[in-house]
């Protein structure tokens, strides 16, 4: 049903996360489910599990940060989309919000309504193949494109910057022949992968990544994480010709690349998917993949 990354090894990390989950299903009047397993995001930033209402089953996930790191893109991305989107788009609908301050750390609790659905991989690069059906494909192509045309929310940050883009792909891949200028930003989720995907019932979920990015990135992103499978990756190929097949989505998949070698170097769930290990050199500023 949920994807998870490793459980933290830094047993505080532990204690003072599920404290807080146990925090956060008070303030928003839920209860934990017993005995289920809770689901942890990349160096336990964030915790999140089943709970129950008095209407039936939700999802509860909490966030946390060092007080004077709190906020920002990763911190709203949840709200954003759920005000931005149109319902239509199959997504959990956020359901309230809680936040607060503990001990010099910052929290952020988010209720959701409950996805049936499995994911369709437990880490975000595909290994396996898997059989969805035609009218699945149809719906992702559906909702990306629905995604894209929707406005971008004012001053919403970028999933990558234009700097990111000019310094990350010469770095990573060298001279590609190719103008790294963006000429086209639309809405992305930001972090499309089996991981944040279900099926055979189609849920996108995790959108704290949300945000203007160059035309085609999710499709670019979610062929670069198929790519252990080629020929579910040869479908999300097909599916998404037309976007990929351009001058910009050429682009956007070399951004993608550049991204994957980049946190390869310092991530292994990321490694296993880069086929090239590049020189090293001053690492330039730029976002995490690791969104949980």
């Amino acid at each position: 049903m949920f994807a998870m990354f490793f459980e933290p090894d830094d047993p505080g990390v532990r204690e003072r996360m599920c404290a807080a989950f146990t925090d956060a299903a008070v303030r928003l009047g839920c209860a934990s489910t017993h005995g289920a397993p809770r689901a942890w995001g990349h160096s336990g930033r964030t915790i999140g599990g089943p709970v129950t209402t008095s209407s039936g089953y939700a999802w509860l996930r909490v966030l946390e940060a060092p007080v004077d790191k709190a906020g920002g893109k990763l911190w709203t991305g949840t709200q954003v989309a759920a005000t931005a989107l149109p319902s239509e788009v199959p997504r959990p609908r956020l359901l309230d919000t809680a936040d607060w301050t503990k001990k010099g750390y910052a929290y952020r609790a988010e209720l959701s309504t409950y996805v049936t659905a499995s994911v369709c991989s437990s880490t975000p690069g595909l290994t396996a193949h898997i059989a969805l059906p035609d009218a699945w494909w149809s719906r992702l192509r559906w909702a990306t494109d629905t995604v894209a045309a929707t406005p971008i929310p004012d001053d919403r940050p970028r999933v990558i910057s234009q700097d990111y883009v000019h310094r990350t792909i010469p770095r990573y891949l060298g001279d590609t022949g190719i103008d790294t200028t963006v000429d086209h930003w639309t809405l992305a989720h930001g972090d499309l992968h089996w991981a944040n995907l279900t099926g055979p019932e189609l849920a996108i979920i995790d959108w704290e990544g949300i945000g203007p990015a160059p035309r085609g990135f999710d499709a670019a992103h979610l062929h670069a994480y198929t790519l252990g499978v080629p020929e579910v990756a040869a479908r999300v190929r097909d599916v998404f010709a037309d976007v990929l097949e351009t001058r910009e989505g050429r682009l956007a998949e070399l951004t993608v690349a550049a991204i994957l070698l980049q946190a390869a170097d310092r991530d292994p769930v990321h490694a296993a998917l880069a086929p090239l290990r590049p020189k090293p050199c001053p690492e330039p500023a730029g976002p995490s993949l690791n969104q949980a």
